[in-house]
């Protein structure tokens, strides 16, 4: 049996990795509303941690057959024997899972997880973006004109103030935040409040990243499995949708095949080929037997002057965890073959304005099942209450033929 748990503010929890940190209102909100999302990748008899056992049993008796059988704990029971499968890895999970009865000897150590952090540093992004892009290497040489994307990891206000010298807009990040987060824009130059952040990131963090900021069409992802041994797996495709400040938005579910198609209308095939291939290959050289688990590295389709092309920009971020791409690719096993879906994040300030827009959703958008797969209509993927903030949702419609 395992253990699985969603713990959305990981990337913060490795930010500031203190087994004591306390994360922030908004993402222990998240954590208790969606808790009970991982029932959509776990095992029929696995067990899900959640923040409300009587509410989850009751939405799983409500979804009409279509949630998959697992056994529902709460945080202060979890079972001893099980090995656990949380959404991301951090001195605050480890903590949590020993104080609510997990055994010890079944969750990473200090050195580990000291591990888990250093390769979850945004400098490994600037690596294997170079390494992709290498025009003297396999990739990049035969898909220079196609492939685009540049980025510095910066240990001195200096070397920051030159890059950003070298384009007309950069964005600056931080080696560790969360997803959307540690983000500046470089427009003004360096100057406050943009300087500041910068000497904190430097204090605290060791270096800033700086890149160009690029006309970007189109997010997807490669999602992977590592198995701690030097193997790495490609898991599947994920196109995915963010807001204007790049924080996540929701994402297609689609077959494999049809992600596919709708990548290689736009890029050649050979070129998806081999850049499967290659990111495959370095991660499974990078990370050897230091990283077990579920993993996501981001890219984007980007025009770029001069190009009649669109271009790949192949390593935007590499996700050390499990990530909602890899989650729209578990969902995908639940449509039926004749439809495809989106699979959406909502956030509501006031609450029961979430409820309330449930209820309609229920009403106006009923489920409809072909054969145990969904095939039309609204599903929620976590138990929407009347206090909840957030929802995790499907909406499932009949294919289009166009994204």
């Amino acid at each position: 049996m395992t253990l699985h748990i969603f713990n959305p503010e990981n990337d913060l929890a490795l930010a500031c990795p203190s087994p004591h940190f306390i994360p922030p209102a908004s993402a222990r909100q998240m954590a208790d509303d969606l808790s009970a999302l991982p029932v959509w990748w776990a095992m029929r008899g696995d067990a899900v941690c959640v923040a409300s056992v009587k509410e989850a049993r009751r939405w799983a008796e409500e979804a009409g057959g279509i949630c998959p059988e697992v056994r529902w704990v709460g945080r202060d029971g979890l079972p001893s024997d099980a090995d656990v499968d949380p959404w991301g890895w951090s001195p605050l999970m480890v903590q949590r899972l020993l104080t609510g009865g997990a055994d010890r000897s079944r969750l990473p150590d200090e050195a580990r997880l000291a591990r888990y952090r250093e390769l979850s540093n945004r400098r490994h992004a600037v690596d294997m973006l170079a390494y992709l892009c290498d025009p003297d290497l396999d990739l990049g040489q035969k898909w220079r004109d196609r492939l685009c994307g540049v980025s510095y990891y910066c240990t001195g206000e200096q070397e920051i103030i030159r890059r950003m010298r070298q384009y007309p807009e950069t964005l600056l990040k931080a080696p560790w935040s969360g997803s959307g987060k540690g983000l500046r824009l470089g427009r003004g130059g360096y100057v406050p409040p943009l300087s500041g952040w910068c000497g904190r990131q430097l204090r605290e963090q060791g270096g800033v990243i700086v890149e160009p900021v690029y006309n970007k069409v189109s997010d997807f992802a490669l999602e992977f499995y590592a198995d701690g041994a030097g193997g790495v797996r490609y898991t599947g495709l994920s196109v995915f949708l963010t807001t204007a400040r790049g924080t996540y938005a929701g994402n297609w579910v689609a077959s494999e095949e049809d992600k596919v198609r709708w990548l290689t209308d736009r890029i050649p095939l050979l070129l998806w080929q081999m850049l499967k291939t290659a990111v495959t290959h370095y991660l499974a050289d990078w990370l050897g037997n230091g990283y077990n688990g579920h993993l996501g590295v981001d890219m984007m389709l980007c025009r770029v002057p001069g190009s009649e092309y669109l271009c790949v920009h192949p390593c935007v971020e590499i996700n050390l965890r499990r990530t909602m791409g890899q989650v729209s690719v578990d969902l995908a096993s639940f449509l039926a073959p004749s439809s495809e879906a989106r699979f959406v994040i909502d956030y509501e300030k006031e609450a029961g304005r979430l409820w309330s827009e449930h209820c309609r959703c229920e009403e106006d958008h009923p489920l409809c099942l072909r054969k145990g797969k969904l095939l039309q209509g609204y599903l929620p993927l976590v138990p929407v209450t009347p206090s909840a903030h957030y929802r995790a949702a499907l909406w499932v419609s009949p294919k289009s033929g166009k994204k």
